[in-house]
């Protein structure tokens, strides 16, 4: 797909006041000043952007040089030459499947510089300065210097620009295309010979009986990543300014971990917060005029699949507007390390369509037959936009910016974004890369009524791929053929508060309905029932606001948000537990009296004290999947209320419900854990051989908004693997931002760092810690230290 968007209009959006000379500058050489301040902050100050970026990438390696180092590797498609292919990549994909997909995507290097010659020269310039930040701390280091796991390592070299470029396509793919790499590679046309069975069921018909589909597999697919966002207006704060809780919940390995720095270019940029690894600008921050998080927008699907009629004769032809067209066969391959050392050659066959790549799936009915394939097209594959949305936002000096920019730019790949300005306006926006497919085409195009019900009520529209009719809509207004015009997606503008966690943008504020037919239903389902966490954030902000919750007055400060983001309750349990009381009064619950009485004793909290949380998880995460559980099904004329309770005079139910419990107590003492065992004890993150206990739980059943996911390992116990990472509370204040924050899993991935686990403790122990954002705070920092590099 080609881009093409108004450089005028965009460049128009990015420019708030004239830019200085210095930082338009483009020059061969670099002078960054990085400064660092407790728990090992970068406040990276320059006079261009190609020193940002230098400085900005050198503080980056510094401190976790060889996760990114790994990650090159991946992008590059050559974990299989240097780790052997059947290992994994660091969020578990096959490496010989990764070095595939990779080499298909990001393996020809003229798109990829062509991507980044379409950014503005401030960001062509930053991301080649983070290459060049990169490679000097390689060349003062020397790989034999570097590091565990990477001293030494073959497989770690300089970058270049092209690599940058490899690592910003693999963000943009996250929430979409990078998920089906293995259907992808899968893909293969059935034998040429082969003769369709006598009554072979060639499509499905409904999704009861439907070979190989997973009905859990949408809502899987969608919890991986999640975020809380509450944007608080003049109406809701203390001061009358505004307020922000940022707090996006992302692994807490790997390249999509966050890294806490601060940017300053004198009279252009002066932003603080935190990026995705090798980004030179701030995705999630503040500056002194507005603050800013983002929530993934997991209801709003970045692409869609087309089924493919396929000509009778040849598998590897498909049908469109009734002529037949062949699909490209797009052979790659990779180097794979041996046994013995030696390397060998591996090829696999794509097939692309111009709609874009075939495949299939195990968990899904899209098989490839005789008769239909089915191909995805995908809405980022060339938003090289997104470095100059950033940049938009990072400069801007109100939400009203904000919105602007999101609307004319269109670069947000796969988030919502809830902002808060001094002047204590309000803003949220699902204004992301979204396919312009409106909802009667949608209709028109379903192929049959089980797509209708499988994917397009659950996961993404599929469409008729025979048919022109079907393609995306093309607008004028939109940067890129078939996108939707960024003026068309959903925004609210409050005085009191905004809110946003991971369901569609509905219900930002329930106040206001921002339902409109003309927003395509992929947007999200509405109405639709909201996971526990969207049901607490409102219900929080309802109650702060009403003065009901207990707390002093009916205003936000600081502290109290931060209470709120912290305080680990759990609206499931508030909802079920007076049931389960029911339940366990019950003759039928006679074998799991241990159970029930660990659960009638629990604090309903996920806090490090608190016994027999982890009891509740495992017994509700079952429960919710009993037919007919809730006493009180979803209603959507009161979604923030239902469902709740459990159906306990209902017999069938209430055996279920028996089970479920006694199932959770096997389960915890199969892994060797005690029933009752404080969260602390079981729960925890590992900082190098040293468990720190994590507090939080699983938020989108549990209605926890510290959500914090884990595995059950057994004989250890429940190790986090992802949720709370980058956490920012900012108020604004007649004197500028103040702003706490954690970075839960702290600023190095280095066990020698001191920065290694430190804030990981504070997090632990609830103890926010202040940023330190004007010169005087930065200077005075008990851990300030600066130096300056140049080339």
């Amino acid at each position: 797909m080609k881009t093409r968007w108004n450089r005028a209009a965009i460049l128009a959006a990015l420019v708030a006041s004239a830019v200085p000379a210095a930082a338009l500058a483009q020059s061969t050489t670099y002078n960054a000043e990085v400064r660092r301040t407790s728990f090992g902050i970068a406040h990276v100050k320059a006079a261009d952007y190609g020193s940002i970026g230098y400085g900005v990438g050198y503080a980056f390696s510094q401190d976790n040089f060889c996760m990114i180092a790994d990650e090159f590797v991946t992008v590059r498609g050559e974990r299989s030459r240097y780790f052997g292919e059947s290992g994994t990549t660091p969020y578990q994909r096959n490496n010989l499947v990764s070095d595939y997909y990779y080499a298909l995507m990001n393996g020809d290097p003229a798109p990829l510089r062509a991507g980044l010659a379409s950014m503005s020269p401030e960001l062509q310039a930053a991301f080649r300065g983070w290459a060049a930040g990169y490679n000097r701390y390689l060349r003062d280091t020397g790989v034999a210097n570097l590091p565990a796991p990477c001293t030494g390592g073959a497989w770690v070299r300089p970058i270049d620009e092209v690599d940058m470029m490899r690592l910003v396509r693999r963000y943009l793919l996250e929430a979409s295309t990078n998920n089906f790499m293995e259907g992808m590679v899968a893909a293969k046309p059935p034998a040429a010979a082969a003769a369709l069975k006598s009554g072979e069921q060639l499509g499905p018909r409904s999704d009861a009986g439907i070979p190989g589909f997973d009905q859990e597999y949408w809502r899987t697919f969608r919890s991986q990543l999640g975020s809380n966002a509450l944007g608080l207006g003049s109406e809701a704060t203390d001061n009358g300014r505004g307020m922000l809780l940022g707090n996006p919940h992302f692994p807490w390995s790997g390249t999509l971990r966050f890294y806490q720095f601060h940017v300053t270019i004198p009279d252009e940029i002066d932003v603080m917060g935190g990026a995705l690894s090798g980004f030179p600008l701030i995705n999630i921050g503040f500056n002194k005029d507005v603050a800013w998080s983002h929530t993934n927008d997991t209801p709003n699907w970045h692409f869609t699949l087309y089924q493919l009629k396929l000509d009778p004769a040849n598998p590897t032809r498909y049908v469109y507007d009734g002529q037949a067209r062949d699909m490209t066969a797009k052979t790659v391959s990779v180097q794979v390390k041996n046994a013995d050392g030696t390397l060998s050659t591996k090829s696999n066959t794509f097939y692309l369509t111009h709609f874009g790549p075939v495949m299939t799936s195990t968990s899904l009915p899209i098989p490839w037959t005789r008769t239909n394939a089915y191909a995805m097209r995908e809405v980022n594959l060339d938003n090289w936009r997104l470095g100059d949305q950033w940049r938009a936002i990072n400069k801007a000096k109100s939400t009203g910016e904000i919105k602007q920019a999101l609307q004319s730019i269109v670069g947000i790949p796969w988030v919502n974004t809830t902002a808060t300005d001094k002047d204590g306006n309000a803003f949220y926006g699902d204004i992301s890369t979204t396919p312009n497919l409106p909802r009667e085409k949608q209709s028109l195009c379903t192929p049959d009524a089980t797509f209708a019900v499988v994917f397009s009520l659950n996961g993404p529209p599929v469409l008729d791929g025979s048919r022109s009719f079907c393609e995306w809509e093309e607008d004028g207004a939109a940067p890129q053929p078939g996108l939707m015009p960024g003026g068309n997606a959903p925004f609210l503008e409050r005085r009191d508060f905004v809110q946003n966690s991971n369901d569609s943008y509905w219900l930002a504020n329930p106040a206001v309905d921002l339902y409109r037919w003309s927003i395509p239903a992929s947007m999200g389902l509405v109405p639709g029932q909201q996971n526990m966490r969207t049901r607490l954030g409102i219900l929080q902000a309802q109650a702060r606001l009403a003065g009901t919750d207990g707390m002093t007055g009916n205003k936000f400060t600081l502290a109290n948000l931060q209470q709120l983001a912290l305080s680990n309750r759990s609206l499931t349990a508030d909802l079920f537990l007076a049931d389960v009381a029911a339940l366990c009064a019950l003759p039928a619950a006679s074998g799991v009296q241990a159970e029930c009485g660990v659960l009638s004793a629990w604090d309903r909290k996920y806090d490090l004290t608190s016994r027999g949380a982890h009891l509740f998880r495992e017994f509700f995460n079952t429960a919710r999947n009993i037919a007919n559980v809730y006493q009180v099904p979803f209603n959507y004329l009161d979604p923030v209320n239902t469902p709740r309770g459990f159906a306990v005079s209902n017999a069938t139910v209430a055996t279920a419900l028996v089970a479920a419990l006694k199932g959770a107590g096997d389960r915890i003492r199969g892994a060797g854990l005690a029933i009752d065992a404080p969260l602390g004890a079981v729960q925890f993150t590992l900082r190098g051989a040293t468990p720190v206990p994590i507090h939080g739980g699983e938020g989108d059943y549990l209605g926890i908004y510290n959500k914090i996911s884990t595995t059950l390992v057994p004989g250890l116990g429940y190790v986090v693997t992802t949720g709370t990472s980058y956490i920012q509370t900012v108020q604004f204040t007649d004197s500028g931002p103040t702003a706490q924050a954690f970075l839960s899993y702290s600023q190095s991935t280095n066990p020698a760092s001191p920065n290694f686990a430190d804030q990981t403790a504070r997090f632990a122990a609830k103890q926010w810690i202040a940023l330190p954002f004007t010169e005087a705070a930065i200077t005075a920092d008990p851990g300030y230290r600066t130096t300056t590099i140049r080339e």
